[in-house]
């Protein structure tokens, strides 16, 4: 009993959790409906594939932050989800599983605490495909959709542990543009995924081919391979151009932080009113913080309250005139000054004194988001005279997904004004019922074929929703658990279904499909075809 109490409450706290951002939209969405179409593949068949990619970091069952239910849930769906790779220590064991969960829960590079187990991402690892490869077994293409995310975070997340996520980085794992480094390993994970798309165009009905799209005299897009195209994709000066640019100092970004960021020193007391005329005082190109040496070269000292931002920033406030000159003189002060404001706000380009820090997820992420979005539907338009615009999923938390698996007209995404010339796209409420029962059967095999429908574990979740809505203190812990206690042995056969679940969690795709890179290698992928174990591509409603 000891332990089932210890069981439930865990799913309580961690019911309480943070919900899904949908980082790398430009990636996963635009990026993915590139590929597909520069792979020859038209357009609706694009914008499915590109939809499944995106709809991980969407759908609150297969983001990276979430736990669903059972707190390893969260750190095995990010390891076969986000961060694919192989163990780097000992494997949990049954009869401590429970210590191990608290013991990775618990665990962080900043505690001194050890991690029992953990998995370093690898790029292009087995797992990253192992999705991916059963849609091809399937024919299923809105799993052959999702798992391309994987395979796509899989170079991102490359060298960080997926027990962990990459939080400890920021975003700067997942921005193309960080770094020629980084530019490089986009393409190099649009070379995988476009060797995939060849396997996907090769399941699918002739009328979904373009073979039209030619950018080379090599012939029609559509008849090269996944290497052929990678080529072309990498030298394409448009495509080059648009992964590399340097969103942190394009104008419209710097001038967007500077605004944002004097206009809440005003308001606590930092900078005086009138500093507006001044933030147009450097030189286009520059990042934000070279931008901020460039004002406070002109901006007046005196507009400046230099005691307190001093305070703050944890310097001396005896300005007498040797610390100031010990410290650069006036101008090196002024500089100190202004780049703190940034610090811990605004994102550092990559460079050999920094390579992470913190950042914030508020305005300045979002016009960030913004632009490198405008900068892919731009390339797209360019390449393939499309205008599409991804529909963020409106019920990406726990809440969410609650209307979700109960087909509530609430999860119904509301969908901009048709303009008639931009394809608005997102997944439908059918759509979604079928991605949250996709994820759950892939993380837990044994017990959904036990469950047969998703109907038990969606009352079970509908039930939580109540008991776990009131923060969790350790005053009123015991009533929480006794009231979720009652809740889940309501439910048929609970420690058999709570044993499956364990189960699931401990054995299932611990080693990768062995079939899971043959899509890769042109007569390994042919054989697969004509064995009959890679499928043709089928989508309710759309592919028959």
């Amino acid at each position: 009993m000891k332990k089932l109490i210890q069981s439930l409450i865990m799913p309580a706290v961690l019911l309480v959790s943070v919900s899904a951002s949908a980082y790398d939209v430009d990636t996963h969405f635009y990026g993915t409906y590139s590929m597909a179409r520069f792979a020859g593949i038209k357009h609706p068949v694009a914008a499915k594939l590109a939809l499944g990619a995106q709809w991980m970091d969407e759908a609150y069952i297969s983001d990276p932050l979430s736990m669903i239910v059972l707190p390893l849930t969260g750190i095995k769906k990010r390891r076969l989800l986000h961060f694919p790779g192989s163990p780097l220590s000992n494997k949990l064991r049954p009869d401590e599983l429970m210590t191990k969960l608290t013991g990775l829960l618990k665990s962080d590079p900043s505690s001194g605490l050890a991690l029992n187990s953990y998995t370093e991402t690898e790029a292009d690892h087995e797992f990253a495909t192992e999705l991916f490869t059963e849609g091809l077994m399937e024919g299923d293409l809105m799993k052959a959709g999702a798992g391309l995310h994987t395979l796509e975070d899989s170079f991102a997340h490359a060298g960080t542990i997926a027990e962990l996520g990459h939080a400890h980085f920021w975003h700067h794992p997942d921005r193309p543009f960080a770094d020629a480094a980084s530019v490089e390993k986009y393409f190099k994970m649009s070379r995988s995924v476009l060797k995939a798309m060849v396997a996907i165009r090769s399941l699918l009905p002739a009328d979904q081919i373009d073979n039209e799209l030619a950018f080379s005299d090599q012939g029609p897009n559509a008849t090269l391979s996944g290497d052929q195209l990678a080529d072309l994709y990498h030298a394409n000066q448009i495509i080059h151009d648009t992964v590399s640019r340097k969103i942190f100092n394009e104008p419209t970004f710097v001038d967007f932080v500077m605004a944002d960021v004097f206009s809440r020193a005003v308001k606590v007391g930092y900078v005086k009113s009138g500093y507006e005329q001044y933030l147009k005082n450097y030189t286009p190109g520059q990042d934000a913080y070279e931008a901020a040496e460039s004002i406070s070269q002109v901006l007046p000292q005196d507009m400046v309250n230099m005691p307190v931002v001093l305070k703050d920033l944890g310097r001396p406030t005896n300005l007498n005139a040797y610390y100031v000159v010990s410290i650069g003189g006036a101008q090196g002060l002024m500089t100190k000054v202004v780049h703190g404001m940034l610090n811990g706000i605004v994102p550092r380009p990559l460079n050999e004194y920094h390579r992470f820090e913190k950042e914030e997820d508020g305005a300045i992420w979002d016009k960030e988001m913004s632009l490198r979005v405008s900068n892919m539907r731009r390339m797209i338009l360019n390449l393939f005279s499309q205008d599409i615009y991804f529909v963020p999923n409106n019920t990406n938390s726990r809440d969410g997904y609650l209307l979700e698996i109960t087909k509530s007209p609430k999860a119904v995404t509301p969908m901009p004004k048709d303009n008639g010339v931009t394809d608005s796209v997102t997944y439908s409420l059918d759509e979604k019922y079928k991605f949250n029962r996709m994820i759950f059967t892939f993380l837990f095999p044994k017990l959904s074929a036990s469950l047969g429908n998703l109907d038990e574990f969606n009352e079970m979740m509908t039930a939580f929703h109540d008991p776990a809505k009131d923060e969790i203190t350790l005053a009123n812990m015991w009533d929480k658990s006794i009231a979720i206690f009652n809740v889940v042995t309501s439910v048929h056969d609970i420690s058999g279904k709570i044993s499956l679940a364990l189960d699931d969690l401990e054995h299932a795709r611990v080693t990768p499909n062995e079939y899971n890179r043959y899509y890769a290698v042109p007569y390994l992928l042919r054989q697969q075809i004509s064995k009959g174990n890679f499928k043709p591509m089928k989508y309710d409603g759309f592919l028959k």
